[in-house]
């Protein structure tokens, strides 16, 4: 809980700085990146301390704060999938710091667009595409005084103009294909994706954390497998905000990671399939009444499930429940 609350600080914070960052950028401000460094750090630590924690806290957002704590969510990921790999420690806050600027350039593409509850015509399309090569030119033109070299590494600036590329070269902006992207690009493209898509937006439902675990999977193609592996293997057996079912034949919602046991996690029963009644919230053990196992939210017929997850997410994070 203490880790938990550090977390809650941690993200408050970089979604004021990161917030403040994109908005700098939309008035013609120059990017202070000096201000996001320290970020990375409170960041980093925190997966450090307890890599479920900050995770947890990024689960909820709201449509108006979608982007930044996206930004901040891909960096948790991104410092977490590297540590999973075993890269060079001394790399991680260059990796943490390309998943916190790997959007910037979103801050130039009209919000109207960003936030269209439909789909996006063709024209549409190409101007929000060009958010990875307007985020790269940004942080390549930095207006203190400095070369690119001394102000931002190679990674940052590559995870931020290629996190779209795909494994097949059906991704942009340059049409990568394999090994030609780079590793920092094709890690950057499994945690944009699974934020992305587990996240609810104004035009379409959040998939759960299993749902999107396996669309990775499913999909090599596109996103590399051998770093798909190490990713599934950090967000764990039964991810926070999963659907499971437990032996009592009810759906639960993951709580928070049982880093003793991950097999027993902390959940709140919502549903009786037997009775197909909804359940008052509590929080229990399952070593009381065992997981049997994962469930796909999408293969249930539960139009209220999205809203009661975020209910239950928020009423056990001590968090406000969101829109």
């Amino acid at each position: 809980m203490q880790e938990k609350r550090r977390a809650q600080q941690i993200v408050s914070l970089a979604k004021e700085r990161i917030g403040k960052a994109f908005e700098d950028l939309r008035f013609g401000r120059a990017l202070n990146v000096d201000q996001l460094w320290p970020l990375v750090t409170g960041i980093n630590a925190s997966i450090s301390r307890h890599p479920g924690a900050l995770m947890g806290v990024t689960r909820l957002k709201d449509r108006h704060e979608y982007t930044y704590l996206h930004s901040v969510a891909v960096c948790g990921l991104m410092i977490g999938l590297a540590r999973q790999m075993k890269l060079d420690p001394a790399l991680h806050h260059e990796i943490g710091l390309a998943g916190l600027l790997h959007d910037i350039g979103k801050a130039r593409v009209p919000t109207m667009l960003l936030d269209k509850p439909g789909p996006l015509t063709v024209e549409e399309e190409i101007i929000v595409r060009e958010h990875a090569r307007m985020g790269f030119e940004t942080l390549m033109s930095g207006d203190d005084g400095l070369s690119t070299n001394e102000r931002l590494s190679s990674i940052v600036l590559d995870a931020c103009l290629h996190h779209h590329e795909r494994m097949d070269g059906s991704g942009y902006p340059d049409q990568q294909r394999g090994n030609s992207i780079s590793l920092y690009a094709r890690m950057a493209a499994i945690c944009d994706t699974y934020d992305a898509t587990t996240s609810a937006r104004v035009y379409k439902a959040a998939w759960s954390p299993a749902e999107s675990l396996e669309y990775l999977a499913n999909n090599p193609g596109q996103y590399d497998p051998e770093i798909v592996a190490p990713f599934s293997a950090m967000i764990g057996i039964f991810p926070v905000g999963s659907m499971v079912r437990l032996t009592s034949n009810r759906l639960a919602i993951v709580l928070e990671a049982n880093e003793p046991d991950e097999l027993m996690p902390p959940v709140s029963p919502f549903y009786c399939i037997d009775s197909k009644q909804l359940l008052s919230l509590r929080r229990i053990d399952s070593t009381i009444d065992p997981i049997v196992g994962i469930e796909i939210p999408s293969r249930w017929n539960l139009p209220f499930f999205w809203q009661t997850r975020a209910t239950i997410l928020a009423h056990f994070d001590g968090s406000p429940p969101i829109e």
